[in-house]
């Protein structure tokens, strides 16, 4: 139907979709800039072999990524490297970021998308 109302199911879906896109680019960029291509190309590997996750699913599965980095990287490093991805994911968003270590990508992924929503709200 031409001219109609937009399909509501359609806009709440795209702002997701490049939220998710923005978070997996993130991802990519940052281990990228880490440590290396073949390593981000491993780790989707490891999550698709090992928990079924393809590389679109991983913003619905941040909690598995953590544990992956965690126990291919151990816990301080993986920390910095999801601090790492929070940055890049806010700076993408055109968000400040704040670090705090104790926090897990799922976390950082969340309080962004809250506060995107406030300062779209504004």
């Amino acid at each position: 139907m031409h001219g109609g109302p937009q399909d509501p199911l359609i806009e709440l879906r795209e702002p997701q979709l490049e939220l998710n896109d923005a978070l997996v680019e993130s991802i990519d960029e940052t281990i990228t800039v880490l440590f290396s291509r073949a390593v981000v190309d491993a780790l989707y590997a490891h999550l698709q072999t090992f928990h079924s996750i393809s590389r679109d699913e991983v913003p619905y599965r941040l909690d598995t990524l953590f544990t992956t980095l965690q126990k291919t990287f151990g816990v301080r490093s993986s920390q910095t490297i999801t601090k790492a991805i929070a940055r890049k994911f806010c700076l993408k968003l055109g968000l400040e970021f704040t670090g705090n270590p104790n926090r897990t990508l799922l976390e950082y992924v969340e309080e962004a998308k809250m506060n995107l929503q406030k300062s779209q709200s504004k």
